[in-house]
């Protein structure tokens, strides 16, 4: 299985068991370093029967040749157990890489997915359960639970030395389970509580970094900062209960492996004394039994790991079943722009009203059109739907025909443009951003930033268009994030771009700037919709859509929508966040009236 099969398949390669799946797409190498853990549990015998040999045949003997090839055979045993041993963590290691290579482009696909549709904090904390998952699966915890079935090994021949070694040992595993059992018990709900009020915190403190200007300004800093310290003395609280149950369980543990090696002493002196066994075999089986312990020992000890990395586990997979997953087709030909929506309607499952509901319009290929309407109307969901960000509960948007939600996006995307209400910048440079983070042509970024009247600006920048806008844009005022990102948006060929309030941080220049821009997308034959607020932007396009409680209160030619609109509203100023209809329907149509006729009648 590929990283690309996994990126690709969605459900279909993970639909039980995510990172199940992955592990299992690297079964031959934990396959092998459980054999290597089988030829470690055999070569750790090596002590146990070279002080065995030497108590019973060489201080019987006296023969220092005996002792020189028992301590060379020693020796090398266990130079091949120190190889395997770092073999086996290597392999361990390298696995766990790429088993976290396999998940991480689904489970960040699935990240960015979700977080378009509501931003979770499991939605965020998908590339943290990877590293968890991966650092346990490098560890020396796992490679402790691959010795543990070996304890068999110890077990016979504990048995062929004396039964009562076997039992002993045999009862103490036994004690030592029960205790990891209880271990889980007691602290597996304080645990999980701890690491979720942990992520809490963890996306609390992000989203306080991202919008530190606000906090500053505002004089919340302090404030925040103490309510991220509630949330995170809680989870440490639960951690330190947690913790504390742990600690005493764990020493129980070590206590009980201490007294079962004095019981294999003691016994062993009895059975000496009885001419039972012989000092050897009472040191080997002291050893043998400590060391067949261990592996339980290491369990309990890493059971906080184990806790930590069964609840990444399980909010991986259900990151990716739960993650909208795109059913794409086919590569489709080149859109021409002609745009139909057909009763989309979009809510969040639960909700007891939908955000939009049963709109309904066509566009040609080359109009424009200007959404409005007041706050909280569905304008800004409606061009989400209209992009294919989201998909219709019910109803379709169809581009050229084709559903534009289940579009290929990355074929789509060269032909569409888009500028979210919040212009969202990446910290890289100017170029990558204008090309969307691809090897971006320079001729097509500076066509592009030309296009959108944005390439004086660039220049002025510190080093053009290499200049490096850091996290999210702040390096660039509000206006320049925004004349960069219409310039994203008209980058390479579109024949489709939709605009959220591109205007609402551009100085008059810039706005200007803006319209100008639109008069030349019309000449390109490009399908323009525009949530706008200011009456310069109106004066642009050639149709109107009105938006109101989410449902489509009017569509048609511009002038035709904004007069008979105007009277509703008599006497007063504009609504927040609506048009000022009036001077809307006053401004000349930049353009023919021909145009505007046009787009009336599809």
């Amino acid at each position: 299985m590929t990283t690309s099969s996994i990126g690709n398949s969605g459900r279909t390669s993970f639909a039980a068991d995510p990172v199940g799946s992955a592990i299992g797409a690297n079964r031959s190498l934990f396959g092998v370093a459980f054999l290597f853990s089988a030829a470690m549990s055999i070569l750790s015998l090596t002590t146990s029967f070279y002080m065995l040999e030497v108590y019973d045949r060489v201080l019987t003997s006296r023969s220092i040749e005996t002792l020189s090839l028992l301590t060379l055979i020693a020796v090398v045993a266990i130079c091949v157990f120190t190889a395997i041993d770092s073999l086996r963590s290597r392999l361990l290691l390298r696995a766990s890489m790429r088993c976290a290579a396999m998940l991480s482009p689904a489970v960040l696909r699935a990240m960015v997915a979700s977080s378009a549709r509501s931003a979770g904090v499991d939605s965020r904390q998908g590339l943290r359960d990877i590293d968890t998952v991966r650092n346990f699966l490098g560890s020396q915890a796992l490679g402790a639970m691959f010795d543990a079935p070996f304890l068999v090994v110890y077990l016979a021949v504990l048995l062929y030395l004396h039964w009562a070694y076997f039992f002993l040992v045999l009862g103490g595993g036994a004690v030592l389970a029960i205790l990891a059992y209880t271990d889980q018990a007691l602290t597996n709900n304080l645990v999980r509580r701890s690491i979720d009020l942990s992520n809490r915190a963890h996306a609390f403190a992000d989203d306080g970094v991202k919008s530190a200007d606000l906090l500053e300004g505002m004089g919340m800093s302090s404030t925040f900062v103490r309510r991220w310290q509630e949330i995170w003395i809680s989870s440490l609280r639960l951690s330190i209960a947690a913790s504390d149950k742990d600690a005493f369980l764990s020493a129980t543990s070590k206590a009980i492996r201490l007294i079962i090696q004095i019981a294999l002493l003691g016994i062993g002196a009895l059975l000496v004394l009885d001419f039972h066994a012989s000092g050897g075999i009472m040191i080997a089986a002291s050893i043998l039994g400590s060391r067949a312990l261990a592996p339980i020992d290491q369990t309990i000890s890493a059971w906080k790991s184990v806790v930590s990395v069964r609840y990444a586990w399980t909010r991986i997979n259900n990151l990716l079943q739960q993650a909208p997953m795109r059913d794409e087709g086919m590569v489709l030909p080149a859109p021409t722009g002609r745009l139909s929506v057909e009763g989309a309607s979009y809510g969040v499952v639960g909700a007891r009203k939908a955000i939009v509901t049963n709109v309904t319009f066509a566009l040609s290929p080359g109009d424009s059109l200007g959404v409005i309407g007041p706050s909280a109307s569905g304008k800004s969901t409606l061009v989400r739907l209209l992009i294919g960000a989201w998909p219709c509960l019910t109803g379709a948007v169809r581009l050229d025909g084709a559903d534009i939600y289940a579009w290929p996006r990355k074929e789509l995307s060269r032909y569409i443009g888009y500028l979210p209400q919040d212009v969202e910048l990446l910290g890289k440079t100017v170029r990558d951003n204008i090309a969307r983070l691809a090897e971006g042509d320079p001729d097509m970024v500076v066509a592009a930033a030309k296009l959108a009247g944005a390439h004086e600006m660039i220049l002025s920048l510190p080093n053009g268009y290499d200049t490096e806008i850091g996290q999210d844009g702040h390096k660039l005022s509000g206006g320049q994030r925004q004349r960069i990102g219409i310039a994203r948006a008209l980058y390479g060929d579109p024949k489709y771009v939709v605009l959220d309030e591109p205007n609402s941080n551009l100085d008059t220049v810039g706005e200007q700037a803006l319209v100008t821009t639109l008069i030349e997308l019309r000449k390109r034959n490009v399908t323009v919709i525009i949530v706008a607020h200011r009456p310069m932007i109106m004066g642009a396009v050639d149709k109107v859509l009105i938006m109101r409680d989410g449902f489509l209160e009017a569509f048609g030619p511009r002038s035709e929508i904004l007069q008979r609109a105007a009277p509703r509203m008599p006497g007063r100023g504009p609504q927040a966040n609506v048009v000022p209809l009036a001077a809307a329907s006053s401004l000349h149509p930049v353009g023919n009236e021909s145009a505007g006729a046009k787009g009336g009648d599809s």
